[in-house]
C-alpha cells in the first residue's frame, strides 16, 4: 500500500493514549522490513468518538503525526484481510492525544479481485511551494 509502516494494533484506547516514542526502542527495532515509523492503532473506541479506529503514527525523528493517509492505507488493507473481508469502510480518527485531531475515511474494496485502498479527509493547507528542475 505504499510506504512501509510498523503496524501495531493495542487493546485498548488507554494504551494508545499512553504511548510516547523511545529513541532506544526505535534503533533497537527499526528499520525492519522497510519500515521506519510506528503505526499504533486501536478498535477500542467509544461512541462519541465518532470513529471505527483511534490511531496514531511517530516517525525516527520522535515527531508525531497527526494524519497519514499512506500508514491509514497499510492498516485498512491488513484489517481487511486479517477479517476475511473483501470490502471495508473505516472512519479512522488520528491526532487526538497530540491536540491535533483528524478524521480520515478509508474503503478498501477487493471484489473485482484486484485490492484497491482509497483514503481521503479534509486538510489544512500548511505550506505551498514551487519545485523547478
Amino acid at each position: 500500500m505504499g510506504l512501509p509502516f510498523l503496524v501495531v494494533e493495542l487493546d485498548s484506547r488507554e494504551a494508545l493514549r499512553r504511548c510516547v516514542p523511545n529513541l532506544q526502542g526505535f534503533r533497537a527495532i527499526l528499520p525492519l522490513d522497510g519500515a521506519v515509523s510506528i503505526y499504533a492503532y486501536t478498535l477500542d473506541t467509544a461512541v462519541d468518538d465518532q470513529c471505527d479506529v483511534q490511531a496514531r503514527m511517530f516517525t525516527p525523528r520522535m515527531t508525531e503525526d497527526p494524519a497519514t493517509g499512506s500508514a491509514t492505507a497499510a492498516m485498512t488493507a491488513l484489517l481487511a484481510s486479517l477479517q476475511g473481508k473483501t470490502t471495508l469502510s473505516l472512519r479512522v480518527s488520528q491526532g487526538v492525544d497530540m491536540g491535533r485531531a483528524s478524521m480520515l475515511w478509508s474503503a478498501f474494496d477487493a471484489a473485482s479481485g484486484s485490492p484497491v485502498v482509497r483514503v481521503g479527509g479534509k486538510c489544512v493547507m500548511t505550506m505551498e511551494g514551487t519545485l523547478e528542475v
